[in-house]
């Protein structure tokens, strides 16, 4: 049985971390939407990381006029993405009775998403996730289906969706501010969606994976990583895996996971580590038996299983 949690009566509180580069083209449809979230309380802290586009003088302006709005220094150590988001991690500070979310600089987020979320939370998990529907300049939308049924060690081979949708608890938020500190693999790792996974569930805590779409996930030729939807994506993919990126990206996550898990835990997870870190057939045998283990949809399991089998993986 699901433990319920003991929330503060009221709206939920949320705090929003926002990281931004060169975003003023869609960065204030973004704004409004979160801004304008229904049955929360919410706030935004946001950090540029060197915009030359005016990105920055605009969150410091709406700062001035929104105190619902906090704009962090930009001390230069970011450089991508990830960085951003480790930034932002490390340094917010958030009380302790305040859900954490992630937006990206480009997407809209539907009315209800906080406060739906925040209601999963209170039936006692860590972080939730969800669907989103992607759309394209020319007005085409379809549905990104992320709630396949959780698998065992899924959290070592793919994020249960895009980090706009995400929504964690505080501890949650400090322990991965831990590991970011205390870990090289976690400050390795090039999406911040799985490391923030992969910390929750090799720690032992739940994770939902929500159905429903909450985000208009937009999909631009500067994504850092898009949709995953279609021929141009899969050849992405097919790209990184076979210079070896997941490969390696997936043992950084199962070196997270062990630093995080308890005991009874670790012993499958450095089992899977030796198979990901020794060379040799037996290894690649032995690691595409745990396909089904390591993704959530069928066909993934499948493509994956083959790509490890033939040494490509």
């Amino acid at each position: 049985m699901r433990e319920a949690r003991n929330l503060p009566a009221g709206p939920p509180a949320v705090t929003v971390l926002l990281a931004t580069h060169n975003g003023m083209r869609f960065l204030p449809e973004q704004v409004e939407s979160i801004l304008a979230q229904e049955g929360v309380d919410v706030s935004l802290v946001a950090l540029d990381d060197g915009s030359t586009d005016g990105t920055a003088d605009w969150l410091l302006e709406l700062a001035t006029s929104d105190p619902r709005v906090t704009v962090l220094d930009d001390d230069g150590t970011g450089g991508s993405s990830a960085k951003n988001f480790a930034r932002l991690i490390q340094r917010v500070d958030v009380p302790d009775d305040a859900l954490v979310a992630f937006a990206d600089q480009d997407d809209v987020w539907l009315p209800g998403k906080l406060a739906r979320h925040a209601a999963l939370i209170a039936e006692g998990v860590d972080g939730v996730s969800s669907s989103v529907t992607s759309f394209t300049p020319d007005g085409d939308r379809s549905l990104v289906r992320k709630d396949y049924p959780q698998r065992e060690l899924d959290y070592l081979l793919e994020s249960p969706g895009p980090g706009c949708t995400f929504l964690i608890t505080p501890r949650l938020l400090r322990l991965t501010a831990e590991v970011l500190r205390d870990s090289a693999d976690a400050r390795a790792v090039d999406f911040h969606d799985s490391l923030i996974y992969a910390v929750a569930r090799g720690r032992g805590w739940r994770w939902r994976i929500d159905g429903w779409p909450s985000v208009d996930y937009r999909q631009h030729g500067a994504n850092v990583m898009g949709s995953n939807v279609g021929f141009a994506a899969a050849r992405e993919r097919l790209r990184l895996i076979r210079e070896h990126w997941l490969r390696t990206h997936s043992t950084h996550l199962t070196r997270v996971a062990l630093h995080v898990a308890p005991e009874a835990a670790r012993g499958e997870l450095a089992r899977i580590l030796a198979l990901l870190t020794t060379p040799g057939v037996r290894s690649r045998l032995a690691l595409a038996r745990e396909s089904s283990r390591l993704r959530r949809r069928p066909r993934d399991q499948r493509i994956i299983g083959l790509l490890i089998t033939i040494g490509i993986w």
